[in-house]
């Protein structure tokens, strides 16, 4: 039995909110649990492929962050056990939804060595037009590994609306699972929800979700955005929201701080912004495998850091959470839940909201 299975009652204890604790199934941790050890196959399986800890001076210097990951993952990792076959067929028959998991660390495991030797870029591998579909069930509420920060979102996006009126802009709303989410959580209580998405495939069918999950009275808006580009140009009215939410997005802005002024000028006067991101809590956390597949991503590694406010490429700590939202100027700054009472617990706890009020 994995560890979380025998301990899930210490872990969820952890979490002081009674609504966000009954979020957070064992179910969830043990797919985690299979997940984080398949990376951990799939990071050995790619190293002994490319030649292993050697391979590093060799390598084109654009594929050494990825590689760097591969080392650090497996540093914290467990002796290992099984191979990336039988840990995908075990995720399959955990949980059949989270099975596309499986199939992109395959995919990835398989092609990979091409990627560090310089013939393909991560974007080729992970999102030619002949994988689109694979994203589109990953980035779905069926999906349990990926489904969590959509309802987390949702429950936090609820506590901080106005009781009716609600106008809402979500930025980077991809195939549209997120607005599909909240939209049925929140009903009436939603005036206006403006969706938008940078990439036309994701776009049509996160358009088409958040349509049929929309309460009768809501008024749906879908729109072309580019978050790294002035939003108020791409025809966002400044101080006209009650609420930006977003998931899993802001962390790949180049420039994270002029993202969080455009979310803030779209703002009401004590409007709030609502992230739902993998965070990544304490002072040393150990490598996500939800940074695996990313780090191949130039989208993902490529941005402006800082020492205090972005640190780190990627998935971002509370500390540097909060530096970046005080830094732009709001104010009460809170985390749903506390991530690191429950990472003191469970290390490999990942899943968290931001809340800020302007």
């Amino acid at each position: 039995m994995r560890t979380v299975a025998r301990d899930f009652p210490e872990v969820v204890g952890a979490i002081s909110d009674d609504g966000v604790r009954a979020l957070f199934s064992q179910r969830f941790l043990v797919a985690t649990e299979i997940y984080d050890e398949l990376v951990d196959a799939a990071c050995r399986k790619i190293l002994d492929e490319i030649g292993g800890l050697s391979a590093r001076a060799g390598l084109p210097a654009h594929t050494r962050t990825a590689f760097d990951y591969l080392v650090e993952k497996l540093s914290q990792a467990r002796p290992p056990s099984e191979s990336v076959e039988a840990l995908s067929a075990e995720l399959a028959a955990t949980e059949p939804d989270a099975a596309v998991g499986a199939e992109i660390v395959t995919l990835l495991a398989a092609e990979a060595p091409d990627f560090f030797r310089g013939r393909k870029s991560g974007e080729e591998i992970l999102f030619s037009p002949a994988r689109l579909p694979l994203w589109i069930r990953y980035f779905s509420n069926a999906n349990i590994l990926y489904a969590i920060n959509n309802t987390l979102g949702a429950e936090t996006l609820a506590r901080v609306l106005p009781s009716a009126g609600a106008d809402v802009l979500e930025i980077g709303g991809g195939c549209g699972s997120a607005a599909e989410a909240a939209l049925r959580r929140l009903g009436a209580r939603v005036a206006r929800w403006r969706f938008t998405e940078l990439v036309p495939t994701f776009a049509r069918r996160g358009e088409r979700a958040a349509r049929a999950a929309a309460a009768p009275g809501t008024v749906v808006e879908a729109a072309k955005v580019d978050m790294t580009k002035p939003w108020e140009a791409q025809g966002i009215t400044p101080a006209s929201f009650d609420a930006v939410y977003s998931v899993n997005c802001f962390h790949v802005a180049p420039d994270l701080a002029f993202v969080l002024g455009q979310a803030k000028a779209a703002l009401k006067p004590g409007g709030v912004v609502v992230v739902s991101e993998c965070v990544k809590p304490g002072a040393h956390p150990p490598p996500s495998y939800v940074d695996f597949v990313f780090n191949f991503l130039t989208s993902f590694t490529n941005v402006t850091l800082d020492p205090v406010l972005r640190p780190n490429h990627g998935f971002l700590s509370p500390t540097a959470w909060r530096a970046n939202f005080l830094a732009a100027g709001f104010r009460d700054v809170t985390f749903v839940p506390d991530l690191d009472a429950v990472a003191a617990r469970y290390p490999k706890f990942f899943v968290g909201a931001i809340v800020a009020r302007r």
